[in-house]
């Protein structure tokens, strides 16, 4: 991600108290950003299933690391947290379905695994 001057940095523990944070602030920079109804609902189901997916396959007592980003037009989050080694398997939800989900409710997802390190990328485009 660049830094155009609004971008928004969390680090956060990889709990699931941090989620209601993220959403928070997608939701607070979106507003800014007019997005209708319907595309905030859409941004807050697939920071909801990212956020889950990177809390879920981080390691205890690590963090989670957001950007939020407005763009002209768009507006960007990305994820980035350690993988930990048995992360798929302390996981309820498959990642094809967790994929599925974020792709139906954001314009563009990108979902890796770099060494030990997982990134979400989400990008949703405003109307108007």
């Amino acid at each position: 991600m660049r830094d155009s001057g609004d971008l928004v940095r969390l680090r956060l523990p990889a709990e699931p108290f941090s989620k209601q944070l993220i959403r928070l602030a997608v939701f607070l920079v979106a507003s800014r950003m007019n997005f209708d109804l319907a595309t905030l609902e859409d941004l807050r189901l697939a920071v909801d299933e990212a956020s889950s997916y990177a809390i879920a396959h981080s390691p205890a007592q690590s963090s989670l690391e957001v950007e939020i980003e407005p763009g002209k037009g768009y507006l960007e989050i990305e994820f980035k947290s350690r993988f930990a080694e048995d992360g798929e398997k302390r996981t309820t939800v498959p990642e094809s379905f967790s994929r599925m989900i974020m792709e139906s409710v954001v314009d563009q997802m990108d979902l890796r695994r770099e060494e030990d390190t997982c990134r979400i990328l989400l990008r949703k485009r405003c109307a108007g």
